[in-house]
């Protein structure tokens, strides 16, 4: 889907986050019943589905995404345009779909699968564009400002309730910093950046506020950026292949990490949620030695 320039969040204005469902398993499992419309397996993994699920109320906007099932079986007998409902379960650090029905009706196809101007993405030495972000103290900071050491940075925006997304991007930095601390070739300093595509809620005490549940303390090597208009995410957006915000009406968005040597230059691009914490702690021990 192509970068937009605008993003509107008022959609995201979520009723108690995470705090209702419509039953619940074991005390630490949400339940709720959706319904929505498939658009496509999931290339290579036959327990992955996407579909545009419609708003479940007080926990996630109308939105496109992946959902996976605990038994493949039942996504088998699903085609584009089904619309189908089922039971979305939660836990902390996963979640996954039983008792899919075929409805019987058909639906729009809404995924926008435009792919990013190839010739503008950026590639491992080459710079990201200068731009001023607001850390979680409010102070401006730069990209420039971490030159010097190994930078990782994401993105993310905090009304992310889907485990697997940007709660798990959270939970990876938190266990890379615990991990670099046991490490013994790691940097004496180095850098993560959790960056907030949603500049119109994501105000520097509202990401503070929100890291700190998943373990973010103010003297970590850890920043939270946002800012007060969509200009630096979208300057960002067009060389990481960032996508993010409304389209076809529905909330679309992907996930880019990336790692940056200490002069700055891409390092690494990873372009889902599947790196692992050991990864990353290799990625930022090889930034500082200047292995390729």
């Amino acid at each position: 889907m192509p970068v937009l320039r605008t993003v509107s969040f008022a959609a995201l204005a979520f009723a108690g986050l995470l705090l209702s469902s419509c039953e619940r398993s074991e005390p630490d499992e949400k339940v709720f019943q959706v319904r929505g419309v498939v658009q496509k397996p999931m290339p290579g993994d036959a327990s992955m589905m996407i579909i545009d699920h419609e708003e479940i109320p007080g926990y996630m906007p109308r939105m496109i995404m992946p959902f996976k099932a605990k038994d493949p079986a039942e996504f088998a007998k699903l085609e584009p345009g089904m619309v189908v409902t089922f039971a979305y379960h939660v836990v902390a650090d996963e979640s996954w779909v039983t008792g899919v029905v075929v409805t019987g009706e058909k639906g729009e196809i809404t995924l926008d699968e435009s792919k990013p101007d190839a010739e503008k993405l950026a590639k491992p030495g080459d710079r990201l564009p200068e731009v001023t972000f607001l850390d979680e103290a409010g102070r401006p900071v730069k990209l420039s400002d971490f030159q010097g050491m190994p930078v990782a940075l994401t993105f993310v925006f905090s009304r992310c309730p889907v485990p697997e997304y940007c709660p798990r991007m959270m939970n990876h930095f938190a266990a890379v910093i615990a991990a670099l601390e046991k490490e013994p070739q790691a940097p004496e300093k180095y850098r993560l950046l959790t960056i907030s595509f949603d500049h119109e809620h994501d105000r520097p005490e509202i990401l503070k506020a929100w890291a700190a549940a998943f373990g973010y303390r103010p003297e970590m090597p850890w920043s939270l950026l946002s800012s007060d208009d969509p200009g630096p995410i979208e300057a960002l957006a067009e060389p990481t292949g960032l996508r993010y915000g409304e389209a076809n009406g529905t909330i679309q968005h992907n996930l880019r990490t990336l790692v940056l040597n200490p002069d700055g230059t891409i390092r690494r691009l990873f372009t889902d949620e599947t790196w692992t914490e050991p990864e990353m702690v290799a990625e930022i021990v090889a930034a500082a030695g200047g292995t390729p």
